[in-house]
């Protein structure tokens, strides 16, 4: 483990002499690398670094194994996917497929995703989601790779490309530009390595290193408390009392009158997808085994990097710093949970009813929604064993909707 954590940080130290600044942006893009098939968006105006980035990494971890594909030429089917041998097919009437250098290649990148036409995002989109790609009724695994894109959303030629797509990218970091001094310090690089800053990374680590170092971080066991935290931070952003997802009216309008107005569910328009917890998970076991630990800051300073491509807020004037006002609530409503010893009044009631910790159960879920979530899941199990009646559960008192017991049951107070 220590031969290979060592080639890691000596990759992560090679791109810091050759990129000024984004050190957070760096160490995440690093982490992210540490799992299969794993996938990264930077996000940048433009001129402020996002294709020397992605490419620096690429090098320092496949070298010359990389293919990188740009979206603001025109990109053809053959170049991402493959395309028909023709003189196999006049010859013997067999349709073979030439498989595209990107396909085959450990190290892949786009470059300004956000001008890739929509066949071609459709195509990496079925790459990223299945680890395979389809030609003239022809299929070849891709297998293992690296993945690295980049765009500048906000570029007047941009495609709007489906939120699904963007859900296939692990994380999205954004960069800043260089300060006053990191401009000096930049022009002192450029001197240094004679404007060859690209050409100068070495190649770090070998693909198959990077693949041991991948089977390594999959095996580390993270604490209890690390994955609860992790899905109750995840589900903090999804929960709705009033099933958002399959509403037509989305927030605020679907907030009006709620109990939970106040709450961080009020400010979510559109909830992150499952993959969070899953790319939260990752990151989680690569900090364990790059840097020695993870914490909940951590969890907190990673949903900066998963969260902002899966969700959409309600109202936003600067996103990174709109959803880390909603992750300093997240702090603050972690810390009251704590206090309340909520979750291990939760974990007595999933043993069975017991009246006195019913009642400060209840307490607790008039200002925790996930927590009234869990009570009222338990509850509709108490009403059809008949422990408890449905007028005097959390939901018949607030008017919620609750779960596991038909509508009639419940009028009728079975």
């Amino acid at each position: 483990m220590g031969y290979l954590r060592d080639k890691v940080l000596e990759l992560e130290r090679e791109l810091g002499k050759r990129f000024i600044g984004n050190r957070e942006a760096i160490h995440a893009l690093v982490l992210n690398q540490l799992h299969q098939r794993s996938a990264s968006l930077i996000r940048a105006h433009r001129g402020l670094g996002k294709s020397t980035l992605m490419i620096l990494l690429l090098k320092g971890i496949c070298g010359d194994d990389m293919v990188v594909i740009s979206g603001a030429s025109e990109v053809k089917r053959g170049e991402v996917v493959g395309r028909l041998h023709i003189p196999s097919l006049e010859r013997d009437g067999v349709e073979k497929v030439l498989w595209a250098a990107f396909t085959k290649a450990k190290g892949k990148g786009l470059d300004e995703v956000n001008r890739l036409n929509p066949y071609t995002s459709a195509n990496v989109h079925h790459l990223m989601q299945f680890g395979e790609v389809w030609a003239y009724g022809q299929k070849t695994v891709v297998g293992d790779y690296g993945l690295l894109a980049n765009e500048n959303p906000g570029d007047p030629t941009t495609f709007i490309h489906p939120p699904p797509f963007y859900d296939r990218f692990d994380i999205c970091v954004y960069l800043n530009s260089l300060t006053w001094r990191e401009k000096f310090q930049l022009q002192e690089l450029l001197d240094k390595y004679e404007g060859q800053l690209v050409e100068s990374m070495p190649q770090v680590l070998s693909f198959e290193e990077l693949q041991e170092a991948r089977k390594e971080v999959s095996s580390v066991r993270l604490s209890p408390e690390i994955l609860g935290q992790i899905n109750l931070i995840v589900r903090d952003f999804q929960v709705c009392i009033r099933n958002r997802e399959e509403s037509e009216v989305k927030p605020p309008a679907l907030c009006e009158g709620c109990h939970f107005i106040r709450d961080i569910c009020s400010s979510i328009k559109e909830p992150p997808s499952e993959r969070s917890t899953a790319v939260l998970t990752h990151l989680a076991k690569a900090s364990t085994w790059l840097d020695g630990s993870v914490s909940f800051e951590t969890l907190l300073n990673a949903c900066l990097w998963v969260l902002p491509h899966r969700l959409s807020l309600v109202r936003v004037r600067n996103l990174l710093q709109d959803l880390g006002s909603l992750l300093d609530r997240e702090r603050a409503k972690m810390e009251d949970r704590d206090s309340r010893k909520q979750w291990a009044i939760l974990n007595e009631l999933y043993k069975g009813y017991a009246p006195a910790l019913y009642k400060l159960g209840k307490e607790a879920a008039a200002e925790d929604i996930v927590f009234a979530e869990e009570l009222m899941g338990l509850e509709g199990r108490w009403v059809r064993e008949g422990k408890l009646s449905s007028e005097e559960t959390l939901s018949a008192q607030m008017g919620w909707s609750l779960p596991g017991v038909w509508k009639g049951e419940r009028a009728k107070g079975r």
